[in-house]
């Protein structure tokens, strides 16, 4: 039997409900009325049904759309209606018709808001968030997320509410909020436990693993990609989810550098034979983390052709991120493999992508690996990297900042509003424990980031005496290998040059030369000549020989190779004074500290200053280490920059050493640091 083409299909259908209404208007004509609505209504859900068919093309599933939305507007102000709106809303959306999603989807919650349909208010602005989210506006997809949550409460709607609390947390996680994407994400759990819906508790846990990989807690984060594994086995629709979760584990491990772990997990993934057809965008992605973590790990075995592998998928797909990721990886290959001409031209096509689309984590990846490759601009890149990635920070905190307050404002205007009714003293006592509750939470919020934050600091402290070890091991070992160099040379002059040139001197005085008087005196001043030249070596051999290694030489070399590195970044000139100070008699804890803000403050001078000439000063006066830092940069007006992190961070650390902090800059004419550091027993040779 033949299949009906779909356009005969959609007639045959209409002529059937023809008849049907003709039927109905011959054996009812004083409902004449009610038969036509009949006709409108099911017009209305076929046109609907037609712009879900993706067989039929895009623009005749777009008229099809229209049709409904003209047909809907003969319809009264019900329920009907306004059901019909939101599905035209949701069915504009998925055909990416922009403006028709949002007309329909305002029309849609204008009357859900006068039919007070608080399911209809929530459902629109559920639309409007999945919209903004995927136009990368975070703050007004979350506020929409959040007015939905809100009326599904209010219609207990349990499941939609935790739906809700899910996307909020994506958007948090999005914006590096990671602490607020855990919390809400914990609360959906709760809600989707309760309702045994496996399929969002593995999108849930699965969020988990991500959030704790993005805080470097890998192990929690497999703990969690496992836990979403487990509650797939009860999902019937699987789809390519658990090859997803296995490039996700794969990605921990990656993070981890346990390259092997990773490969075995992406590996696992392809083991699906189906993958390429099911999911060709996974797949693409699959390849390229293969060959990116062989890479790393020093195998080179089908790295090149499985990256460009990836690439030629991505580029049929048109999926631009799979491209840049590609063409950074790429670059990366060729960098390490010396050849610069092709690494250097896929990282700019790769940053010229990431600009085009805004992916600013790409853009920073880019113009990083472009200032290790472009020597010659390598400063602008670097410029621009910090640029963006202050602003970038920046951006997201004042994200999580609105978000916090989109949660406080709309709560405050239903407050205020609902204050005018009989109800305002019970508001009022409900909105107290309302903020006492919220109140404790940040408390304990803001205590668990102190906390997170002193463990930090504790393991950087730590870190930072063993960088300093190891700097001060590699500086010695240098001094010691120079020295015994210098030994070497020095022992073969003397030994060997020396005592060879002595007995051909002696050699050449027991000569009995026969000649005139000139022929003699040539011979008797090269003689005299031959013992200069010893007496020469000698010297030399002497002074190679007396070289000591010292322990002040090390620091001050430590922090010359860091002057030296930062002023070919920014073009300034440096100079080391060092007076009175001792350095192998003050403890390591003084001079990690010194040379991190040393650090701190050419990054600083880089940054903003703009000076020409920098100079470092150590000395020792009445038992206390002095720093001076001097710039002639553009300075800054008093108290404009006192608070910024980097001169807070100066601050602690002189604070810890027990001494003085002082900063004086006047506009134009440059700025000047002052640090005083007792140096007591408690300083000596103690770690951080």
């Amino acid at each position: 039997m033949k299949t009906i083409p779909t356009p005969y299909k959609r007639l045959f259908q209409l002529f059937f409900l023809g008849l049907i209404v003709s039927a109905v208007l011959s054996c009812n004509p004083p409902n004449q009325n009610i038969s036509v609505k009949l006709v409108e209504v099911d017009s209305v859900s076929i046109w609907i049904q037609n712009a879900k068919n993706s067989s039929i093309d895009l623009e005749a599933r777009k008229q099809g759309l229209y049709k409904a939305y003209q047909q809907n507007k003969f319809q009264k102000n019900d329920s009907l209606k306004n059901s019909n709106l939101s599905k035209l809303a949701y069915e504009g959306y998925q055909l990416k018709d922009s403006v028709f999603f949002l007309k329909t989807n305002f029309e849609a919650q204008k009357l859900s808001i006068k039919l007070r349909d608080t399911f209809g208010i929530a459902d629109t602005h559920w639309s409007y968030g999945m919209y903004y989210l995927e136009k990368e506006l975070y703050e007004r997809a979350y506020y929409h997320y959040y007015e939905a949550y809100k009326n599904f409460q209010i219609t207990k709607h349990e499941f939609f509410s935790g739906k809700m609390l899910y996307n909020m947390a994506i958007i948090q996680k999005d914006v590096n909020d990671y602490t607020g994407s855990e919390v809400l994400t914990f609360q959906a759990i709760s809600i989707f436990k309760k309702l045994e819906k496996y399929d969002d508790l593995y999108r849930c846990y699965n969020l988990l693993g991500a959030v704790f990989k993005q805080m470097q807690e890998y192990d929690k984060a497999i703990l969690y990609h496992t836990e979403a594994l487990e509650n797939l086995e009860n999902v019937e629709q699987k789809g390519t989810f658990k090859e997803v979760s296995f490039n996700n584990i794969g990605l921990v491990y990656h993070d981890k550098e346990i390259y092997k772990d990773a490969i075995a997990y992406y590996n696992k993934a392809l083991e699906n034979s189906n993958l390429k057809n099911q999911n060709i965008n996974l797949y693409a992605r699959l390849i390229d983390n293969i060959a990116y973590a062989k890479f790393l790990s020093g195998d080179t075995v089908n790295v090149l052709q499985n990256y460009h592998k990836s690439l030629r998928i991505r580029d049929s797909l048109g999926y631009t991120s799979g491209i840049i990721m590609s063409k950074l990886h790429l670059s990366e290959f060729y960098e390490k493999y010396a050849d610069t001409a092709k690494a250097l031209l896929n990282a700019e096509e790769a940053h010229k992508l990431a600009k085009k689309i805004s992916n600013n984590r790409d853009v920073l990846a880019s113009l990083l690996l472009l200032s290790k490759l472009d020597t010659k601009n390598a400063p602008y890149y670097f410029k621009n990297y910090a640029v963006l990635s202050d602003n970038l920070l920046t951006e997201e905190r004042k994200i999580r900042d609105k978000f916090t307050r989109i949660r406080f404002e709309t709560d405050e205007y239903i407050e205020k509003t609902e204050m005018l009714s009989a109800q305002k003293m019970k508001i009022s006592v409900g909105s107290f424990i309302v903020v006492l509750i919220l109140s404790l939470l940040y408390f304990l919020k803001v205590q668990r980031t102190k906390n997170k934050e002193l463990l930090f600091e504790k393991e950087q402290q730590k870190s930072n005496e063993e960088i300093y070890s190891l700097m001060l091991k590699q500086q010695s070992s240098l001094e010691e290998g120079r020295l015994k160099e210098r030994q070497r040379i020095s022992e073969d002059l003397h030994d060997g040059v020396l005592g060879k040139i002595f007995g051909t001197r002696l050699a050449l005085g027991f000569l009995n030369i026969n000649g005139d008087d000139e022929t003699i005196a040539k011979h008797k001043l090269y003689v005299d000549e031959l013992q200069n030249i010893e007496k020469e070596i000698r010297t030399i051999s002497h002074e190679l020989k007396n070289e000591i290694l010292s322990s002040q030489t090390d620091f001050i070399k430590i922090v010359e190779n860091l002057l030296k590195s930062q002023s070919e970044i920014s073009n300034f000139k440096y100079k080391i004074i060092n007076n009175n100070a001792a350095w192998d008699s003050i403890g390591n804890k003084i001079k990690i500290n010194f040379y991190r803000i040393i650090q701190e403050a050419i990054q600083n001078i880089n940054k903003y200053s703009k000076a020409k000439n920098v100079k470092i000063a150590f000395d020792l006066i009445e038992d206390n280490v002095c720093l001076t830092i001097e710039d002639d940069g553009v300075g800054f007006e008093a108290g404009s920059k006192n608070n910024g992190i980097g001169l807070k961070n100066m601050r602690s650390r002189v604070s810890k050493l027990n001494g003085n902090f002082n900063i004086e800059s006047i506009t134009d004419k440059g700025t000047t640091i002052s640090i005083f550091v007792p140096v007591e027993p408690d300083n000596y040779e103690k770690s951080l």
